[in-house]
């Protein structure tokens, strides 16, 4: 038994090799798979699109800006410049140190000495003067009622801080622009990546951890809920995400555990993170592919209402070869999207899969799940149809699909029995080099 184990390893390691996971070069130039390289004139609505010639910064060959930034005022800098912008990270950059060090507390209980500091000077003769970030907590959940709508001085300042901290590590990335880290150690941490509005956009090798939000707001009846997303993509056209490395610093328990108490009595988790990559708000062609999500709750949210109908026929979007490991819910969870969901790979997970919800059109093929009950939620909602996956719930699946993605786009899917090798070995950041 153990010979023939080894024997289907090895099989499909020599598969990886074979398939270029492993010595993979990427650049600027590279075309994506699925959604995001649909060429048809257009949309699923019938409105007349102009596909990109080329991908990102003009394939990384009419870019007018093309650096290398090695620091967070480099990096914002780079952002605002030229029509066509091609930029390379090399190194950590953490998005909330501006020379004086980082604001991120080190443990999901404690603080951080400048973010003390922080919070004294912006608080200092307000309604709510605190000296910590830990008092800060303490007092802005007893202020509030647990089942009431935030007002006042207290809401206010609270918003104040908020948008000081939206500010700080917003990276508000522009149509025409590609976003590569160069090696394993590029990345960044506390940083939310914003792709609303615009077009032609690539992310790729990059590590995206810890996007942490220090003032999440109470709301009716529902606790304490941060608002920003390591990636959030909205209103954009044509975007890919490819081989990053998106998770939390502290675990779903961990963030469980840290709890106070509302006015009411009532004590509440303090929740700093929000979505991994939240593709909301009619989207089209977008393609989140050969990335690592880890170590997190509300991990992928694809739709964020029932009632914005505008998403009709919109949000196409391809998920391929993506890792998710060690995440709770929303993997992804799907409203009205026209969505392939092929060769993932789900480990660990804590609660629940890919999760339908309203008019969802979902081809899933060749995915693969450790765990068959929580492969897909018991919602029937919308369409959801599957070809050749490997330990999926079949319980309410379509027997036909609604539409079929090979009818856009060209794509190759592997067989079900060689994605844990492949994906395990090239998802996520630095599993390849670069050519700049």
């Amino acid at each position: 038994m153990k010979k023939i184990i080894k024997t289907a390893f090895f099989a499909a390691i020599f598969s990886a090799f074979t398939a270029g996971v492993f010595a993979l070069e990427i650049s600027a130039s590279d075309k994506p798979e699925g959604w995001a390289s649909y060429a048809g004139k257009t949309d699923l609505t019938g409105n007349k699109i102009v596909p990109p010639s080329a991908y990102g910064a003009d394939g990384g060959e009419g870019g007018d800006v093309t650096v290398t930034v090695t620091n967070r005022s480099e990096l914002v800098s780079a952002l605002t410049k030229g029509k066509k912008r091609i930029i390379y990270v090399k190194g950590i950059i953490d998005m909330t140190d501006t020379g004086s060090g980082s604001l991120l507390p080190e443990t999901v209980s404690g603080s951080n000495p400048r973010l003390d500091a922080l919070l004294k000077e912006k608080t200092a003769k307000t309604a709510l003067p605190v000296s910590s970030y830990k008092e800060w907590k303490e007092k802005y959940t007893a202020s509030f009622n647990y089942d009431e709508n935030q007002g006042g001085k207290v809401a206010e300042l609270r918003t104040e801080l908020n948008n000081y901290w939206r500010e700080l590590v917003f990276l508000r990335l522009q149509s025409n622009t590609t976003l590569i880290g160069l090696d394993e150690n590029s990345g960044i941490i506390g940083g939310s990546v914003s792709i609303k509005n615009v077009e032609n956009v690539v992310v790729r090798n990059l590590s995206f951890t810890n996007c942490y939000n220090p003032f999440p707001k109470i709301e009716k009846s529902d606790g304490l809920n941060a608002d920003f997303d390591c990636i959030a993509i909205q209103g954009s056209k044509y975007v890919w995400i490819d081989h990053c490395s998106i998770g939390s610093k502290f675990s779903h328990a961990e963030i469980e555990s840290d709890k106070y108490t509302t006015k009411d009595g009532k004590k509440i988790k303090w929740q700093v993170y929000d979505g991994l990559c939240d593709i909301t708000n009619t989207n089209d062609f977008v393609t989140v592919s050969w990335c690592k999500f880890y170590n997190h709750d509300k991990t992928m949210l694809i739709g964020n209402s029932d009632k914005k109908i505008e998403d009709r026929l919109h949000q196409t979007i391809t998920l391929h070869h993506n890792w998710y490991d060690k995440c709770t819910q929303r993997l992804p969870m799907v409203r009205f999207a026209t969505i392939h969901i092929y060769n993932n790979l789900y480990t660990n997970t804590e609660s629940k899969g890919i999760d339908r919800r309203a008019e969802c059109r979902i081809y899933s093929e060749g995915n693969v799940f450790a765990d068959k009950e929580k492969s897909v939620t018991s919602n029937t909602y919308g369409s959801m149809y599957d070809a050749g996956s490997k330990n999926i719930k079949t319980a309410g699946l379509s027997a036909k699909p609604e539409w079929i993605p090979s009818d856009y786009y060209s794509y190759k899917a592997d067989a079900a029995d060689s994605v844990e090798a492949l994906v395990k070995a090239g998802a996520g950041n630095g599993k390849v080099t670069v050519k700049k």
